[in-house]
């Protein structure tokens, strides 16, 4: 009887151990899944802005001379000066770019890994609508990955299609790491699809549906998973293959010239003819003396703009560059003998994290007031919360108490930058030698000579908005993060990333008819200053009439030009609102929605519609911002020239 028993028990225990056994494997399955989806934009797209950003500094020019050993060459107060530049030499400063063919072999298989993820939110959407009836949903891990990786993809396509040259090993590299993290998803997909497992439900990732093999949805989510490896895949071979047919073209043409012996002739063979009239500099064998139209004669320096001129076109620079660049003046902006100009420094970036936290509690503090307010349990006026919100209210922002007080600390600090650079920069024009002097601009040296105040501006906004305004999109993130769910993080994300993108692109577009604008106000000076020093000799030829006309047709080209820019920058204007808008629309659709089924209070709604309001001006300023970074580098390199000149 107790064998009996027992018998008849067996396959019930063994079918309990089973289900525990194979509940826990799916629980690891969705829980693997999950982490990846989650790390996964993340993980990526931090990958690639360090490669991207240790790419770009390896690769960046150098104004160095060769010759390292040289001394330095001291301005005024004995601070070290920037060092000439060398010619630059082509031969060393040419990376590998690709033919027009095969970069659009890498568009076109990037776009359609993008379009994979496109694909992926398709499906999604389409599921959630068919099956709305039994709440599927694919859960937050799946809609931040899926959003997350398309920002990420078309990120990468972007910079294929921006940068010279592209791709790179960045590029590569980042390739491999997402086909790796995409085959881990893949291999967690069909060990969690090929059982039964359960479906996602909305709030309950295995509530839905006991499914004992893959759904149609399922096998579309796993192939465009699968092509997308492919894609990447391809993607990383091409690239070793075409690096590798451009080293082996690169050896053969070293040990060719290495193979040249001295009884080859000047000339190629199929050139010498020709080159015994025109020359060739470029022959089979890369010799040559004169080029192949028969003028050798080098572009003198004399030819283009001193350095410290304006500049007609918008110089070709890296990031890394310019920021290289702006470490020469350091020495000029660093109080380095002042302790109390130390000690300001360090009040002011004191005051400037404050600042960071009451934007912080602002938002907070004004949904805590809704929410007392919409409490029917609770009587009375909330004085304390309001009167807490008007004291942050005061304190907030570059015009409340702490930015006042800040701007007030900070300037002793900016007139000792803006004092050294100014004198440095007029004693070294006074020791400059009688030459200079004679053939010199008089209204582009006082141009470059008034650009202390320029760069002093610039490195303050640095300092006191740009990095404030990174730091507050990422507080902000993490907060709709943490505090509301990652729907609300992903909104933020998205908008910071089109909105940046846009105002960059477009503000690369305005750049060249903002050069003109600013020629043209340089134009005008120059004119007035050079006509007003050289009076006598205006009055003695009797050019007044001239003059005028010089001064009127300079005044005209810059009013059409400034017409474009304005229009120009009403049109970017509109750009970055709409695209703020829109994720402030969805921002707010979704919270109204939860707020209408209980999901959130009022109080949240508040605070959303007062944080995004707080994340809408630093954004603004960014478009300002770019374009004043041009600026100020331009005026800072016509002062650096400057003060190389001997």
């Amino acid at each position: 009887m107790d064998s009996v028993t027992l018998d008849d028990a067996t396959p019930t225990v063994y079918m309990k151990h089973h289900r525990h056994g194979h509940w826990v494997a799916e629980h690891k399955a969705q829980r693997l899944l999950s982490i990846v989806h989650f790390a996964y934009p993340i993980v990526l797209l931090f990958f690639f802005l360090t490669t991207f950003t240790i790419r770009s500094i390896l690769t960046a020019r150098s104004d160095a001379p060769d010759d390292s050993k040289s001394e330095p060459q001291l301005g005024p107060g004995g601070k070290p000066l920037p060092k000439k530049k060398a010619p630059v030499d082509n031969s060393k400063n040419t990376f590998l770019d690709f033919s027009r063919p095969r970069k659009l072999l890498f568009q076109w298989l990037s776009l359609a890994a993008t379009l994979t993820l496109a694909g992926n939110a398709v499906t999604v959407v389409v599921h959630a609508l068919y099956a709305r009836k039994e709440e599927w949903w694919c859960g937050q891990a799946t809609v931040v990955y899926i959003v997350g990786a398309f920002m990420v993809y078309t990120l990468l396509l972007i910079s294929i299609f921006d940068t010279q040259p592209s791709p790179t090993w960045a590029h590569a590299s980042t390739w491999a790491l997402a086909a790796a993290m995409e085959i881990v998803l893949l291999a967690s997909s069909f060990a969690l699809y090929t059982h039964a497992h359960h479906e996602p439900k909305a709030g309950d990732p295995s509530g839905g549906h006991l499914e004992r093999e893959m759904t149609e949805w399922e096998i579309t989510e796993v192939t465009l998973d699968l092509v997308r490896i492919i894609l990447l895949l391809a993607l990383l071979a091409f690239y070793i293959l075409f690096v590798t047919l451009h080293a082996r073209s690169q050896r053969k043409q070293t040990e060719s010239l290495d193979s040249t012996s001295e009884t080859t002739g000047l000339l190629a063979e199929d050139r010498a003819e020709a080159g015994a009239a025109n020359g060739s500099a470029n022959g089979a064998n890369g010799y040559g003396a004169t080029q192949q139209n028969g003028h050798n004669k080098p572009k003198k320096a004399a030819d283009a703009p001193a350095g410290w001129e304006k500049p007609t076109t918008t110089p070709s620079r890296s990031w890394w560059e310019y920021i290289r660049g702006y470490s020469l003046f350091f020495p000029y902006l660093w109080p380095s003998k002042d302790r109390r100009l130390q000690f300001a420094v360090i009040v002011c970036f004191t005051i400037m994290l404050v600042q960071r936290g009451i934007q912080f509690l602002v938002p907070i503090q004004a949904g805590q007031i809704t929410d007392e307010l919409a409490d029917d349990t609770k009587t009375g006026m909330p004085w304390k919360s309001i009167c807490l919100y008007i004291f942050y209210r005061l304190l907030q922002g570059n015009n409340g108490l702490l930015g006042a007080t800040r701007s007030i600390i900070w300037i002793p600090v900016s007139q000792y930058s803006f004092r050294e650079l100014s004198v440095a920069s007029f004693e070294h024009v006074h020791s400059l030698s009688l030459d200079f002097h004679l053939g010199k601009k008089t209204g582009e040296v006082l141009s470059a000579l008034g650009k202390g105040n320029a760069i002093n501006n610039f490195l303050e906004s640095v300092t006191f908005q740009v990095i404030p305004m990174l730091v507050d999109l990422f507080i902000a993130i993490g907060y709709f993060m943490i505090k509301f769910d990652v729907y609300y993080a992903l909104i933020v994300a998205v908008v910071t990333f089109w909105y940046i993108y846009l105002t960059i692109r477009m503000a690369q577009w305005r750049a060249e008819i903002r050069r003109q604008m600013v020629n043209s106000d340089r134009e005008v000076d120059a004119v007035k200053n050079d006509s007003m020093v050289s009076y006598e000799t205006v009055k003695y030829f009797n050019a007044e009439a001239y003059e005028f006309n010089r001064y009127r047709e300079a005044v005209d080209k810059y009013q059409k030009a400034e017409y474009s820019v304005v229009l120009s920058l009403n049109f970017m204007n509109v750009t970055q609102n709409m695209v703020f808008m829109i994720g402030l629309m969805v921002a707010s659709f979704v919270a109204a929605y939860q707020v209408t089924t209980g999901q959130r209070s009022v109080g949240k709604f508040v605070i959303l519609l007062t944080y995004m309001a707080q994340l809408q001006g630093p954004l603004n300023f960014f478009g300002t911002f770019y374009r004043m970074i041009q600026s100020a580098m331009i005026n800072s390199e016509r002062m650096l020239e400057l003060f190389k000149e001997q």
